[in-house]
Protein backbone atom coordinates (compact mmCIF):
# COMPACT_ATOMS: atom_id res chain seq x y z
CA UNK A 1 0.00 0.00 0.00
CA UNK A 2 2.85 2.38 0.88
CA UNK A 3 4.62 1.56 -2.40
CA UNK A 4 1.44 2.28 -4.38
CA UNK A 5 1.01 5.65 -2.64
CA UNK A 6 4.65 6.60 -3.31
CA UNK A 7 4.36 5.70 -7.00
CA UNK A 8 1.20 7.78 -7.31
CA UNK A 9 2.87 10.82 -5.76
CA UNK A 10 5.85 10.53 -8.14
CA UNK A 11 3.73 10.76 -11.28
CA UNK A 12 1.36 13.51 -10.10
CA UNK A 13 2.19 17.04 -11.43
CA UNK A 14 3.11 19.71 -8.86
CA UNK A 15 0.15 21.67 -7.55
CA UNK A 16 1.96 25.00 -7.96
CA UNK A 17 5.06 26.36 -9.66
CA UNK A 18 8.06 27.19 -7.58
CA UNK A 19 8.30 30.90 -6.90
CA UNK A 20 10.93 32.77 -8.90
CA UNK A 21 13.10 35.07 -6.84
CA UNK A 22 13.27 38.78 -7.76
CA UNK A 23 16.93 38.35 -8.70
CA UNK A 24 16.14 35.46 -11.04
CA UNK A 25 13.22 37.34 -12.59
CA UNK A 26 15.43 40.36 -13.27
CA UNK A 27 17.97 38.07 -14.91
CA UNK A 28 15.24 36.59 -17.10
CA UNK A 29 14.11 40.05 -18.17
CA UNK A 30 17.70 41.01 -18.97
CA UNK A 31 18.16 37.84 -21.02
CA UNK A 32 15.40 39.04 -23.36
CA UNK A 33 17.19 42.36 -23.80
CA UNK A 34 20.47 40.53 -24.48
CA UNK A 35 18.93 38.19 -27.03
CA UNK A 36 17.34 41.13 -28.87
CA UNK A 37 20.76 42.80 -29.06
CA UNK A 38 22.33 39.54 -30.25
CA UNK A 39 19.59 39.13 -32.86
CA UNK A 40 20.08 42.68 -34.15
CA UNK A 41 23.83 42.07 -34.47
CA UNK A 42 23.32 38.86 -36.46
CA UNK A 43 20.77 40.53 -38.76
CA UNK A 44 23.25 43.36 -39.41
CA UNK A 45 25.96 40.82 -40.18
CA UNK A 46 23.64 38.95 -42.57
CA UNK A 47 22.89 42.20 -44.39
CA UNK A 48 26.64 42.89 -44.70
CA UNK A 49 27.32 39.44 -46.14
CA UNK A 50 24.43 39.80 -48.60
CA UNK A 51 25.86 43.14 -49.73
CA UNK A 52 29.30 41.56 -50.21
CA UNK A 53 27.77 38.76 -52.29
CA UNK A 54 25.93 41.22 -54.53
CA UNK A 55 29.08 43.28 -55.09
CA UNK A 56 31.21 40.22 -55.91
CA UNK A 57 28.52 38.77 -58.13
CA UNK A 58 28.03 42.02 -60.07
CA UNK A 59 31.78 42.33 -60.63
CA UNK A 60 32.11 38.74 -61.77
CA UNK A 61 29.14 38.95 -64.13
CA UNK A 62 30.63 42.02 -65.82
CA UNK A 63 33.89 40.15 -66.36
CA UNK A 64 32.18 37.07 -67.78
CA UNK A 65 29.90 39.17 -70.00
CA UNK A 66 32.91 41.04 -71.35
CA UNK A 67 34.77 37.80 -72.17
CA UNK A 68 31.78 36.20 -73.89
CA UNK A 69 30.87 39.34 -75.86
CA UNK A 70 34.46 39.83 -77.02
CA UNK A 71 35.07 36.22 -78.02
CA UNK A 72 31.81 35.67 -79.86
CA UNK A 73 32.75 38.53 -82.20
CA UNK A 74 36.06 36.92 -83.14
CA UNK A 75 37.21 34.10 -85.33
CA UNK A 76 40.54 32.67 -86.40
CA UNK A 77 42.55 33.92 -89.34
CA UNK A 78 44.81 31.76 -91.47
CA UNK A 79 47.60 33.04 -89.24
CA UNK A 80 46.02 32.07 -85.89
CA UNK A 81 44.65 28.78 -87.26
CA UNK A 82 42.28 27.54 -84.47
CA UNK A 83 43.51 29.45 -81.43
CA UNK A 84 40.37 31.56 -81.06
CA UNK A 85 38.18 28.48 -81.42
CA UNK A 86 40.26 26.82 -78.71
CA UNK A 87 39.77 29.83 -76.43
CA UNK A 88 36.01 29.66 -76.99
CA UNK A 89 36.07 25.96 -76.13
CA UNK A 90 38.05 26.69 -72.94
CA UNK A 91 35.57 29.36 -71.86
CA UNK A 92 32.66 27.01 -72.61
CA UNK A 93 34.32 24.34 -70.45
CA UNK A 94 34.65 26.84 -67.59
CA UNK A 95 31.00 27.88 -67.91
CA UNK A 96 29.96 24.23 -67.85
CA UNK A 97 31.97 23.66 -64.66
CA UNK A 98 30.22 26.58 -62.99
CA UNK A 99 26.85 25.11 -63.99
CA UNK A 100 27.80 21.81 -62.33
CA UNK A 101 28.63 23.66 -59.10
CA UNK A 102 25.40 25.70 -59.22
CA UNK A 103 23.36 22.53 -59.71
CA UNK A 104 25.08 20.78 -56.81
CA UNK A 105 24.48 23.75 -54.51
CA UNK A 106 20.86 23.84 -55.60
CA UNK A 107 20.42 20.12 -54.86
CA UNK A 108 21.89 20.70 -51.39
CA UNK A 109 19.38 23.50 -50.75
CA UNK A 110 16.48 21.39 -52.04
CA UNK A 111 17.46 18.45 -49.82
CA UNK A 112 17.64 20.71 -46.80
CA UNK A 113 14.24 22.14 -47.58
CA UNK A 114 12.85 18.63 -47.98
CA UNK A 115 14.28 17.20 -44.77
CA UNK A 116 14.77 20.10 -42.32
CA UNK A 117 11.50 21.63 -41.17
CA UNK A 118 13.21 24.32 -39.05
CA UNK A 119 14.63 26.30 -41.98
CA UNK A 120 13.06 29.26 -43.74
CA UNK A 121 11.29 27.91 -46.82
CA UNK A 122 10.96 31.39 -48.32
CA UNK A 123 14.68 32.17 -48.04
CA UNK A 124 15.88 28.82 -49.38
CA UNK A 125 13.37 28.84 -52.23
CA UNK A 126 14.78 32.22 -53.26
CA UNK A 127 18.28 30.69 -53.09
CA UNK A 128 17.22 27.92 -55.48
CA UNK A 129 15.71 30.50 -57.85
CA UNK A 130 18.99 32.46 -57.83
CA UNK A 131 20.97 29.33 -58.69
CA UNK A 132 18.49 28.66 -61.51
CA UNK A 133 18.94 32.20 -62.88
CA UNK A 134 22.73 31.89 -62.89
CA UNK A 135 22.56 28.42 -64.43
CA UNK A 136 20.31 29.65 -67.24
CA UNK A 137 22.57 32.61 -67.93
CA UNK A 138 25.60 30.31 -68.20
CA UNK A 139 23.70 28.05 -70.60
CA UNK A 140 22.77 31.06 -72.73
CA UNK A 141 26.40 32.21 -72.80
CA UNK A 142 27.55 28.75 -73.83
CA UNK A 143 25.03 28.81 -76.67
CA UNK A 144 26.23 32.23 -77.80
CA UNK A 145 29.84 31.05 -77.97
CA UNK A 146 28.92 27.76 -79.62
CA UNK A 147 26.88 29.48 -82.31
CA UNK A 148 29.77 31.89 -82.98
CA UNK A 149 32.11 29.04 -83.89
CA UNK A 150 32.52 29.01 -87.68
CA UNK A 151 31.31 25.92 -89.51
CA UNK A 152 32.63 24.63 -92.81
CA UNK A 153 31.71 26.65 -95.88
CA UNK A 154 31.80 25.92 -99.58
CA UNK A 155 35.32 26.96 -100.47
CA UNK A 156 37.25 26.05 -103.58
CA UNK A 157 39.88 23.51 -102.63
CA UNK A 158 42.39 24.33 -105.34
CA UNK A 159 43.77 27.63 -106.55
CA UNK A 160 46.11 28.55 -109.37
CA UNK A 161 49.79 28.26 -108.62
CA UNK A 162 50.99 29.77 -111.85
CA UNK A 163 52.22 27.76 -114.83
CA UNK A 164 54.73 27.53 -117.62
CA UNK A 165 54.95 27.26 -121.38
CA UNK A 166 56.17 24.00 -122.78
CA UNK A 167 56.21 22.80 -126.35
CA UNK A 168 53.96 25.67 -127.39
CA UNK A 169 51.33 25.08 -124.72
CA UNK A 170 50.72 26.81 -121.39
CA UNK A 171 50.46 24.33 -118.52
CA UNK A 172 48.76 25.77 -115.43
CA UNK A 173 49.53 24.26 -112.04
CA UNK A 174 47.35 24.39 -108.93
CA UNK A 175 47.69 23.87 -105.20
CA UNK A 176 45.40 23.44 -102.21
CA UNK A 177 44.39 26.93 -101.15
CA UNK A 178 45.22 28.34 -97.71
CA UNK A 179 41.59 29.43 -97.38
CA UNK A 180 40.41 25.83 -97.86
CA UNK A 181 42.90 24.56 -95.27
CA UNK A 182 41.76 27.17 -92.76
CA UNK A 183 38.10 26.45 -93.47
CA UNK A 184 38.72 22.77 -92.85
CA UNK A 185 40.68 23.39 -89.62
CA UNK A 186 37.96 25.65 -88.24
CA UNK A 187 35.18 23.31 -89.33
CA UNK A 188 36.75 20.29 -87.63
CA UNK A 189 37.37 22.24 -84.39
CA UNK A 190 33.78 23.48 -84.38
CA UNK A 191 32.34 20.02 -85.09
CA UNK A 192 34.26 18.55 -82.15
CA UNK A 193 33.11 21.32 -79.78
CA UNK A 194 29.47 21.13 -80.88
CA UNK A 195 29.42 17.34 -80.67
CA UNK A 196 30.63 17.51 -77.06
CA UNK A 197 27.96 20.08 -76.27
CA UNK A 198 25.20 18.01 -77.87
CA UNK A 199 26.30 14.95 -75.90
CA UNK A 200 26.31 16.97 -72.68
CA UNK A 201 22.84 18.35 -73.45
CA UNK A 202 21.50 14.86 -74.17
CA UNK A 203 22.78 13.66 -70.79
CA UNK A 204 21.33 16.67 -68.97
CA UNK A 205 17.96 16.19 -70.66
CA UNK A 206 17.91 12.50 -69.69
CA UNK A 207 18.80 13.37 -66.07
CA UNK A 208 16.08 16.01 -65.86
CA UNK A 209 13.50 13.66 -67.39
CA UNK A 210 14.35 11.09 -64.74
CA UNK A 211 14.03 13.73 -62.02
CA UNK A 212 10.69 14.87 -63.41
CA UNK A 213 9.32 11.32 -63.42
CA UNK A 214 10.45 10.83 -59.82
CA UNK A 215 8.75 14.03 -58.65
CA UNK A 216 5.55 13.22 -60.55
CA UNK A 217 5.46 9.75 -58.95
CA UNK A 218 5.78 11.26 -55.46
CA UNK A 219 2.99 13.73 -56.14
CA UNK A 220 0.65 10.90 -57.16
CA UNK A 221 0.93 9.37 -53.69
CA UNK A 222 -0.75 10.53 -50.50
CA UNK A 223 2.24 10.38 -48.17
CA UNK A 224 3.41 13.98 -48.63
CA UNK A 225 2.61 16.69 -46.13
CA UNK A 226 1.10 19.93 -47.39
CA UNK A 227 4.49 21.70 -47.20
CA UNK A 228 6.30 18.86 -48.96
CA UNK A 229 3.65 18.73 -51.67
CA UNK A 230 3.97 22.48 -52.29
CA UNK A 231 7.75 22.11 -52.52
CA UNK A 232 7.54 19.21 -54.96
CA UNK A 233 4.95 21.00 -57.11
CA UNK A 234 7.26 24.03 -57.30
CA UNK A 235 10.11 21.73 -58.31
CA UNK A 236 7.99 19.99 -60.94
CA UNK A 237 7.11 23.31 -62.59
CA UNK A 238 10.74 24.39 -62.55
CA UNK A 239 11.87 21.07 -64.05
CA UNK A 240 9.29 21.26 -66.84
CA UNK A 241 10.44 24.78 -67.74
CA UNK A 242 14.07 23.68 -67.75
CA UNK A 243 13.32 20.66 -69.94
CA UNK A 244 11.49 22.82 -72.47
CA UNK A 245 14.45 25.17 -72.70
CA UNK A 246 17.02 22.35 -72.91
CA UNK A 247 15.15 20.68 -75.75
CA UNK A 248 14.96 23.98 -77.62
CA UNK A 249 18.71 24.47 -77.23
CA UNK A 250 19.36 20.92 -78.40
CA UNK A 251 17.49 21.70 -81.61
CA UNK A 252 19.40 24.99 -81.95
CA UNK A 253 22.73 23.16 -81.80
CA UNK A 254 21.61 20.91 -84.64
CA UNK A 255 20.76 23.78 -86.98
CA UNK A 256 23.26 25.51 -89.29
CA UNK A 257 25.05 28.46 -87.73
CA UNK A 258 23.62 31.73 -89.04
CA UNK A 259 25.22 34.09 -86.48
CA UNK A 260 27.48 36.70 -88.04
CA UNK A 261 29.28 37.88 -84.93
CA UNK A 262 30.00 41.44 -83.82
CA UNK A 263 32.98 43.48 -84.84
CA UNK A 264 35.40 44.64 -82.13
CA UNK A 265 38.13 47.26 -82.32
CA UNK A 266 41.41 45.50 -83.01
CA UNK A 267 43.77 47.32 -85.36
CA UNK A 268 46.03 44.30 -85.84
CA UNK A 269 43.13 42.13 -87.00
CA UNK A 270 40.87 42.24 -90.03
CA UNK A 271 37.10 42.49 -90.13
CA UNK A 272 35.58 39.89 -92.42
CA UNK A 273 32.59 40.36 -94.73
CA UNK A 274 30.28 38.71 -92.20
CA UNK A 275 31.18 41.23 -89.49
CA UNK A 276 33.50 39.01 -87.45
CA UNK A 277 37.08 39.86 -86.61
CA UNK A 278 39.70 37.49 -87.99
CA UNK A 279 42.43 37.58 -85.35
CA UNK A 280 46.13 37.43 -86.11
CA UNK A 281 48.34 34.92 -84.29
CA UNK A 282 50.00 37.51 -82.01
CA UNK A 283 46.63 38.92 -81.02
CA UNK A 284 45.28 35.43 -80.31
CA UNK A 285 48.22 34.89 -77.94
CA UNK A 286 47.53 38.22 -76.23
CA UNK A 287 43.85 37.30 -75.93
CA UNK A 288 44.79 33.98 -74.32
CA UNK A 289 46.95 35.78 -71.72
CA UNK A 290 44.15 38.25 -71.02
CA UNK A 291 41.62 35.45 -70.57
CA UNK A 292 43.96 33.54 -68.28
CA UNK A 293 44.27 36.54 -65.95
CA UNK A 294 40.52 37.13 -66.08
CA UNK A 295 39.88 33.46 -65.37
CA UNK A 296 41.95 33.68 -62.17
CA UNK A 297 40.03 36.77 -61.02
CA UNK A 298 36.68 35.16 -61.84
CA UNK A 299 37.58 31.88 -60.12
CA UNK A 300 38.74 33.66 -56.96
CA UNK A 301 35.59 35.77 -56.74
CA UNK A 302 33.39 32.80 -57.61
CA UNK A 303 34.66 30.79 -54.64
CA UNK A 304 34.46 33.87 -52.43
CA UNK A 305 30.79 34.16 -53.38
CA UNK A 306 30.12 30.53 -52.50
CA UNK A 307 32.04 30.88 -49.23
CA UNK A 308 30.02 33.95 -48.29
CA UNK A 309 26.82 32.15 -49.27
CA UNK A 310 27.77 29.49 -46.70
CA UNK A 311 28.30 32.25 -44.13
CA UNK A 312 24.90 33.73 -44.98
CA UNK A 313 23.24 30.34 -44.56
CA UNK A 314 24.80 29.91 -41.11
CA UNK A 315 23.76 33.43 -40.10
CA UNK A 316 20.18 32.72 -41.18
CA UNK A 317 20.18 29.56 -39.05
CA UNK A 318 21.44 31.55 -36.05
CA UNK A 319 18.76 34.17 -36.56
CA UNK A 320 16.01 31.53 -36.71
CA UNK A 321 17.30 29.92 -33.49
CA UNK A 322 17.57 33.30 -31.73
CA UNK A 323 14.02 34.27 -32.75
CA UNK A 324 12.69 30.97 -31.43
CA UNK A 325 14.60 31.43 -28.16
CA UNK A 326 13.38 35.01 -27.85
CA UNK A 327 9.77 34.02 -28.47
CA UNK A 328 9.96 31.30 -25.79
CA UNK A 329 11.47 33.67 -23.21
CA UNK A 330 8.95 36.43 -23.93
CA UNK A 331 6.12 33.92 -23.64
CA UNK A 332 7.45 32.72 -20.26
CA UNK A 333 7.72 36.29 -18.97
CA UNK A 334 4.20 37.08 -20.17
CA UNK A 335 2.90 34.13 -18.17
CA UNK A 336 5.01 34.49 -15.01
CA UNK A 337 6.22 38.08 -14.66
CA UNK A 338 3.61 39.86 -12.55
CA UNK A 339 5.63 43.10 -12.46
CA UNK A 340 7.12 43.65 -15.87
CA UNK A 341 9.72 46.42 -16.06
Amino acid sequence: MKKLLLATLLVLPPLYAQDTSPTDMAARRQSVVDIKAHLAARETRLAEIASDIRALDDRNEKRIDSIVNTLKGMKDSEDSKTRINALKADVIAGLRRSITIYQQKRRDVFERLRTDKTVSMEALTKDMDRFDIRTQKRVDQIMELAKSMPERKDVEKYESDGGEWWNGYYHETSRISDEWRQNRRQGVATEVALRELRDALDKTIADQEGRRNSIAAQLKGNSLSAASRALQEHELGRTDAMLENLRYQRVELSLPNTNSGTSVDNSASTTTSDGEVAVAADNATEMKDLLEDSRKDITRDFWDILNKYGQATRERDKIIALKQNLAAREKWLLEHDTKPE
